[in-house]
């Protein structure tokens, strides 16, 4: 930290400052920014993340910037979870405010949120990826959260095939579901469609 190193040297916070300038180094993008590492010191990952005691440090520099780099380079986006694990930091609050001003996208596939990039070319790829995409597990179920979604609008307008109930969650939810999905949940709580639909 910079008052121990300050310590340790005898010199005043300003003329550190001044020095690690010179000499170049990273802060963390964890722990508020308070740890400090000289700029030939990490060995970064290929994402240009790395851990030393837990502490994360990023040749991107901030974490929010970090955030941006990782979504922006990812095919189909990334869920808070999914960035949580890269960065061995929790991120829902900071994607919420990101989120908030337009710094990063988000669409929600399965009941989660994914976070994209918001620059127009690559998020319309990442929405792409993001509806292909499948749930780790075909056979899974609705999330709780989704089926409720689901039904709701089935019940508003139940001539919607599951095809059409698939698009109209996206319109109106920001919910990316697949409609074979929709399509099991129906065989599996043993619901009737209306005929035709």
């Amino acid at each position: 930290m910079l008052a121990e190193l300050a310590q340790a040297l005898d010199y005043a916070l300003i003329t550190v400052r001044r020095f690690l300038k010179q000499i170049g180094y990273f802060r963390s993008y964890s722990d508020n920014g308070k740890w400090y590492t000289l700029r030939s010191s990490p060995e970064f990952n290929r994402e240009g993340i790395w851990h030393h005691r837990g502490i994360g440090f990023s040749k991107h520099g901030s974490l929010t910037a970090t955030i941006g780099y990782l979504v922006g380079r990812s095919p189909a986006g990334l869920s808070a979870r999914e960035l949580a694990q890269k960065l061995q930091h929790p991120c829902h609050a900071v994607l919420s405010i990101l989120h908030k001003g337009g710094a990063v996208d988000r669409v929600k596939v399965e009941g989660e949120f994914r976070y994209l990039c918001p620059a127009e070319q690559i998020n319309r790829r990442q929405r792409q990826q993001a509806a292909a995409a499948q749930p780790p597990n075909p056979s899974a179920s609705l999330s709780t959260q989704t089926a409720l979604l689901m039904l709701v609008e089935y019940i508003k307008q139940p001539g919607l095939s599951f095809e059409q109930l698939a698009a109209r969650l996206q319109q109106q939810r920001e919910l990316t579901v697949a409609s074979e999905s929709i399509r099991r949940f129906f065989e599996e709580h043993d619901l009737k469609k209306t005929p035709g639909a």
